[in-house]
């Protein structure tokens, strides 16, 4: 069973891939455990070699990546891989690739023949061009290690940024043509909404219609620990939002001075989530290591991404933020998107939003 994401990223595309990929290297044939391989990006490198650790032909991901494969190449490594994979298709990487529509046509079709093939999508598309505007300064889609994360947008909760007029509108007409794009090429099998399906992920994922009658294990079993509370320390742990005021980066302003480290992240959140990481951090660390025995083995490029900012993190940091509201209202109201109501809507999905990485949330959000 191979399984294919469409996404135009920022949309938790590779969040889906891993966690689909760690479910899928659990499901066991009665005998042994088959394994599935992500693939991450189709259209930048794959390439079939011969595993020591599996004692078979494999199909990954090469240490270098880019455009090199002609798509049919690509569909050949494909048809000569023996086992499952997962695998994501980037709308902007057809777009830079510059394909015949030949070539793409032919593409499309041994993936709607081959796949099941997954689309995702944003309801904030306000959101998404926002963490699209935050890449153009951080210049990284996703971390995977706490202090990556830290190391990356530690500025960026000093010195606000602004989000040009431009670049926004840039990002929100891409996910339009991302809508366009895999509508008319894909025959799309489910849809992933990462504001209703990310907080359940595991359940969305062991409930995909490709697992009709199949034994899918849960995270619990899988690590000791729920899929949410597994998700909660990964992210607490580098959570640099959370500290009141930025007071403990405003203290590292000086170049001369240390990057906070985990443990500074950790004394600055509220006492109820330093109990909560207390008694579920050494299951999570020795999770975390069996995730990343999958990317020793060429099983996944990487492990899980750490959430990057939540909605009131993307209010802290972009200057901005109200303006960019009135320029994706204008942008949504010519191209047929649903238009922000009002400033308690954007409270309310931040609330909401909040209430899947805490424990108390203030029933007094403001975001003015």
């Amino acid at each position: 069973m191979n399984v294919l994401i469409l996404t135009p990223d920022r949309v938790g595309s590779t969040l889906l891939q891993r966690v689909l990929t760690i479910y899928m290297n659990s499901i066991s044939n009665g005998k042994v455990v088959q394994p599935t391989v992500n693939l991450h990006e189709l259209s930048n490198g794959i390439e079939n070699y011969y595993s020591e650790k599996f004692q078979k032909d494999m199909t990954g991901k090469p240490k270098e990546w880019g455009y090199h494969q002609s798509l049919a190449e690509v569909i050949e490594v494909l048809k000569n891989t023996t086992h499952s994979v997962t695998s994501r298709l980037a709308h902007y990487h057809l777009v830079k690739r510059n394909d015949s529509m030949p070539e793409q046509t032919d593409f499309y079709r041994y993936l709607n023949d081959n796949f099941f093939i997954i689309g995702c999508r944003r309801n904030s598309i306000f959101e998404h061009a926002l963490s699209w505007g935050i890449n153009g300064h951080s210049k990284e889609l996703n971390v995977y290690s706490h202090t990556d994360k830290i190391t990356t947008f530690n500025e960026l909760y000093k010195n606000q940024i602004s989000i040009p007029k431009n670049t926004l509108l840039k990002h929100l007409n891409a996910y339009k043509r991302y809508i366009e794009w895999s509508d008319t090429q894909f025959n799309i099998n489910e849809f992933f909404v990462y504001e209703e399906s990310m907080p359940q992920i595991d359940s969305f994922v062991r409930n995909l219609s490709c697992f009709n009658n199949i034994a899918v294990s849960d995270w619990n079993k899988m690590f000791g620990m729920s899929w949410g509370n597994w998700n909660r320390c990964h992210r607490l742990l580098s959570d640099l939002g959370a500290i009141s005021g930025t007071k403990l980066l405003e203290n590292n302003s000086d170049k001369d001075k240390k990057l906070p480290v985990i443990l500074d992240i950790v004394s600055h959140l509220p006492i109820i989530e330093q109990q909560f990481l207390d008694k579920h951090t050494i299951t999570y660390m020795q999770a975390t290591g069996e995730i990343d025995k999958l990317v020793k083995d060429r099983i996944m490029v990487t492990g899980v991404p750490i959430k990057l900012q939540t909605l009131v993190e993307k209010k802290m940091i972009i200057k901005n933020f109200n303006e960019c509201a009135i320029v994706y209202n204008e942008w949504a109201d010519e191209n047929g998107f649903p238009i922000i109501k009002d400033n308690q809507e954007i409270v309310d999905q931040a609330y909401n939003e909040l209430k899947n990485w805490y424990t108390e949330v203030p029933n007094t959000l403001k975001l003015q």
